[in-house]
């Protein structure tokens, strides 16, 4: 019997045997214009790979995780070398945060886009506009470029992009000729009218040894457990389809009457055994009655019900999701812990701080070490001339803010540590500044500066010893407030910490 309740006759029963579901990919829509425009075929079908985040939760959460933990949480304009009060004040920085802050999108959320291609196909594309299309001229925007629509030529120097049935040509960043964005027609730099020439790519690939041209997405070595995955879902939703009740055969013999046979070949005893399992299917748990009539009084007819599917393991299929979510976690190089998976160590400590920690140097940063070095080489030293200045993304926060109060609090006590130099290291995460003033440079113990040296007594004017007194008055008041900030924002951090873990 099928799921709907149909009786299936026997010989042609091997006809639907289990045979695996196809794993073609989908259409390359490229696939007849590699040879005609000198175009280079990937190693996979980008729309494909695209689309192997819509079938997994696992594979898309990694993609999304390291993507928005390498380009979507900020970026700053630094001066390179030593820092100056002055240089938010610079013509050159006000240019440069114009540029990246009024941006259609955000940059943030271009580079977010960017680095999902990067994950989910290996390989993505950043496009760059120039000042009236002007091939030296200064970039006016930036604008991500669905990977999966592009193409790279040949000569390493060309894409083209076909999207809705229509092409548009681009050239590699710096790429010292024009090329036509319509026809990839090449020409002297300058040689064309600037409504002509194709705007320019910055290209980041995920190297593999296998290709010059194209890079391959980190879940590669984890595609069968993500199909496998599909097959463990899929397996699972046909049988609760079914009721939990398992596919049968039913095999009647002997010499019985299996009545007329209408125009589709199906006999009166096959329609009854259909209609049988179908008010069954309706009403699962109920009493199955069949009757079959005999040729004669004395004749044996036997009837056989024989399932078609093991019994279904629940442990087994559980132990099995859980590999496949390992293999692809592991494939990705990102913790349980950034997905939503909540897993403990040996001893029943929790492992997140520690991997976290490896993700963010392993995974993240080379990421982000290879975007900002593109965005500075193409955009900030070259095209903006702004040589003196870096392109610097936001890194994912993995400190331990209590334990980091603790070390502070007890070197600041030890006399290693100043006033100025805590505030240097808080300023960022609570908008701190240092005051200058000989005290916040001095180190304590015991509440005494131990570095600065204690004049001799001499006779005091009295207006001097009322300044002195209203000096020693302040430097009292603000050490006494400086102490109890810490202490509140330490306490307050022990609060938030206890309400997470709850």
């Amino acid at each position: 019997m099928t799921s709907a309740g149909k009786a299936v006759r026997y010989d042609i029963l091997d006809q639907y045997a289990v045979k695996e579901e196809s794993k073609q990919l989908p259409p390359d829509r490229f696939v007849e214009k590699y040879g005609e425009m000198g175009l280079v075929q990937p190693l996979y079908n980008p729309e494909a790979l695209a689309k192997l985040i819509e079938v997994n939760t696992y594979h898309y959460r990694c993609c999304k995780t390291k993507a928005r933990d390498a380009a979507g949480l900020g970026w700053n304009i630094k001066p390179l070398g030593d820092k100056k009060k002055d240089s938010t004040e610079s013509p050159v920085y006000k240019e440069l945060d114009s540029f990246f802050s009024e941006l259609p999108e955000t940059c943030s959320q271009i580079l977010d886009k960017l680095m999902l291609d990067y994950e989910a196909v290996g390989y993505a594309a950043l496009e760059m506009v120039r000042e009236n299309d002007d091939p030296e001229g200064k970039p006016v925007l930036l604008a991500h470029v669905p990977v999966h629509t592009l193409r790279i030529h040949a000569d390493l120097k060309r894409f083209v992009q076909i999207r809705n049935g229509k092409k548009r040509w681009f050239k590699r960043v710096e790429y010292p000729y024009d090329v036509h964005k319509d026809t990839g027609r090449e020409g002297p730099l300058k040689s064309l009218q600037a409504e002509d020439r194709a705007s320019e790519i910055i290209w980041f690939v995920n190297y593999t040894p296998r290709s010059d041209y194209y890079g391959l997405p980190d879940i590669i070595p984890a595609i069968g457990a993500i199909w496998g995955d599909i097959a463990r879902r899929d397996y699972n939703i046909a049988f609760f389809d079914n009721y939990g009740v398992p596919a049968y055969a039913v095999f009647v013999s002997g010499n019985f009457d299996p009545g007329e046979v209408d125009e589709n070949g199906r006999t009166e005893m096959e329609k009854m055994i259909e209609e049988h399992f179908a008010e069954l299917a309706k009403n699962p748990h109920s009493t199955l009655i069949l009757s079959v009539p005999t040729e004669g009084r004395d004749e044996e007819v036997k009837i056989e019900f024989k399932s078609l599917s093991a019994e279904v393991k629940e442990a087994s299929f559980r132990l099995y999701r859980n590999d496949n979510r390992d293999e692809i976690l592991s494939a990705h190089g990102v913790p349980p812990y950034r997905v939503g998976v909540n897993e403990t160590g040996s001893l029943g400590g929790s492992t997140a701080a520690e991997s976290t920690e490896i993700y963010k140097m392993s995974v993240i940063e080379p990421r982000q070490e290879m975007l900002e070095a593109a965005i500075n080489r193409y955009i900030i030293w070259s095209a903006f001339q702004a040589g003196d200045w870096e392109f610097k993304l936001a890194e994912i926060d993995t400190t331990d803010e209590k334990l980091d109060l603790e070390i502070i609090a007890g070197l600041f006590e030890k006399g290693a540590i100043t006033p100025n130099q805590i505030i240097r290291h808080f300023k960022d995460r609570f908008g701190l500044e240092e005051v200058e003033h000989p005290a916040m440079n001095a180190h304590y113990v015991g509440g005494r500066a131990i570095d600065i040296e204690e004049e001799e007594e001499e006779p005091i004017l009295s207006g001097e010893e009322g300044l002195l007194d209203e000096a020693e008055e302040v430097f009292q008041k603000y050490q006494s407030e400086t102490e109890q900030a810490l202490l509140s924002l330490n306490q307050r951090l022990i609060e938030i910490a206890e309400k997470s873990l709850k």
